[in-house]
């Protein structure tokens, strides 16, 4: 049995799923919204429209947490040298 590939979009807590071809439509969605909106209303969109184009199988509206080789490397980026 072979199973349709989808998709998930978690907005404000609620998550929906979606099949692999509407990708490019939700991509489309999330990219007018997010030229519309200002502030953290487009931040929220920004973030679902990367996670949409990069291809996640979970695009959330939230900023994932950064692991800590990487969290460690901004750390770093970011400390002045004396």
């Amino acid at each position: 049995m072979i199973m349709a590939r989808t998709f998930t979009i978690t907005s404000y807590g609620k998550t929906k799923e979606y099949p692999e071809s509407q990708r490019k439509k939700m991509i489309k969605e999330f990219e007018t919204a997010m030229l519309c909106c200002d502030g953290s209303e487009a931040e929220r969109y920004r973030n679902i429209y990367g996670d949409l184009v990069a291809g996640e199988k979970e695009c959330m509206d939230t900023e994932r947490p950064l692991g800590p080789e990487l969290e460690a490397m901004i750390e770093r980026m970011f400390t002045t040298q004396k």
